[in-house]
């Protein structure tokens, strides 16, 4: 099953606490997710801007997919939530160097 990164930053620096890597079948998955589990989500959606319409809720997943594609930083009040497919993990060179 993909993994996908899902980040929620500001134009002011990045910290541990804005990225969360899940597993699922898809974006839209992560999207029926944050529906499922708003208050799991609350900082990511809350700092974008997203969670007026997620607590009710108002909408789809697929509304919601492209609220979050459509997201975006607005100096430091409002954060950009993201989706991405993890594609491949790179592994550090001395971590493959230590594998015999």
């Amino acid at each position: 099953m993909p993994l996908f990164l899902v980040t929620c930053v500001y134009n002011e620096g990045v910290y541990e606490n804005d990225f969360r890597v899940v597993e699922a079948p898809s974006r839209l998955a992560v999207a029926e997710e944050l529906l499922r589990e708003p208050y799991r989500w609350y900082d990511f959606l809350n700092r974008s801007f997203l969670w007026d319409g997620v607590e009710a809720p108002h909408w789809s997943a697929a509304e919601l997919l492209e609220r979050i594609d459509g997201s975006y930083v607005d100096g430091d009040s409002r954060a950009k939530l993201s989706l991405y497919e993890i594609k491949e993990i790179e592994q550090c060179v001395s971590a493959r160097a230590a594998t015999p």
